[in-house]
């Protein structure tokens, strides 16, 4: 191993450019591709020659598709994520540890979950806990393979710049894909085939003020429509 690769949780993680932690300097890149995909709204709005709405538009998209952000909204839009950024900080910084850990003990004692030091050997289905101690946070997931699924997480802060906000500025979680590996300090799974089914069940078992899940279990059958009817938001100010 040479230094720059780490083992944590017993995998072998190589440095990426954006840190083994999050900090200020290395949260946030301006890209200025839409991750949304074409705006049909915009679209139409043109074909229609709808002044109010294609003005609009026209302040935040440089071309005509919706694809390609305009530079002065990417300097607004980086503010506001620096804006909500800083208030996630202070936020954490007002959490109470002791209370913070206490509701963790309390779920290792009601259920299924224990926590684990090696994630090398659970590349099976079920849920997983992650946990940020430094900052008083938690993140509950399902998946098929938890192993990957968490090194997916960890993939050095791969939340696109026009996703790190979710909602108002004042009201938006940090994302679990915005911190990096090292935030993580421990990690608790519960190992099973019934899986997608009880995320809420489990996020429930905490304070929202320790919870940063931006939704909660999504209902596979209705996908997008289930991710915006449980988004998960908190007062910041």
């Amino acid at each position: 191993m040479d230094d720059k690769t780490i083992i944590h949780f017993g995998l072998t993680m190589s440095l990426r450019t954006r840190g083994y932690k999050l900090t200020r300097e290395n949260y946030a890149i301006i890209s200025n591709k839409s991750t949304h995909g074409k705006n049909m709204i915009y679209i139409q709005a043109l074909k229609r020659n709808d002044e109010k709405l294609i003005k609009a538009y026209s302040e935040i998209y440089a071309d005509k598709e919706g694809l390609i952000y305009r530079d002065d909204w990417c300097k607004k839009h980086l503010i506001e994520v620096v804006q909500n950024f800083d208030l996630n900080m202070n936020f954490f910084e007002r959490l109470d540890h002791v209370k913070f850990e206490d509701e963790v003990a309390q779920f290792l004692k009601k259920a299924r979950f224990f926590e684990i030091t090696d994630l090398s050997e659970y590349s099976c289905p079920g849920y997983y806990v992650m946990i940020l101690d430094k900052y008083c946070q938690l993140y509950v997931g399902t998946t098929g393979d938890i192993k990957n699924r968490i090194r997916q997480h960890w993939a050095g802060g791969k939340l696109k710049f026009d996703r790190l906000i979710c909602g108002q500025i004042t009201k938006s979680k940090l994302s679990i894909d915005s911190f990096r590996a090292l935030d993580t300090t421990r990690i608790l799974v519960y190992p099973t085939d019934d899986i997608y089914c009880k995320e809420d069940e489990f996020i429930n078992c905490f304070s929202n003020e320790f919870v940063c899940n931006r939704i909660g279990g999504v209902n596979m059958e209705f996908g997008v429509l289930s991710a915006s009817a449980n988004m998960k938001t908190r007062d910041l100010e």
